[in-house]
């Protein structure tokens, strides 16, 4: 299972697609949100990483 976001993908689809791209899943950084938009992305969908505070504070917990 990959815990980073696909940035590749995004960055793929925004040059090949003429359609709004929004990025979603594993976004769970703001530094992640903005590499996001900084490839192209027309919005981005932070949903876990908002509404599961507890779930992206245990993986500081772990590390630190």
């Amino acid at each position: 299972k990959k815990d980073n976001p696909d940035f590749e993908l995004v960055e793929r689809l925004v040059k090949e697609l003429d359609v709004p791209v929004i990025a979603e899943g594993r976004i769970s950084t703001p530094e992640q949100a903005r590499k996001m938009l900084d490839l192209g992305a027309y919005a981005v969908v932070v949903g876990g990483a908002i509404t599961r505070p507890l779930e992206i504070a245990k993986k500081f917990i772990e590390v630190v």
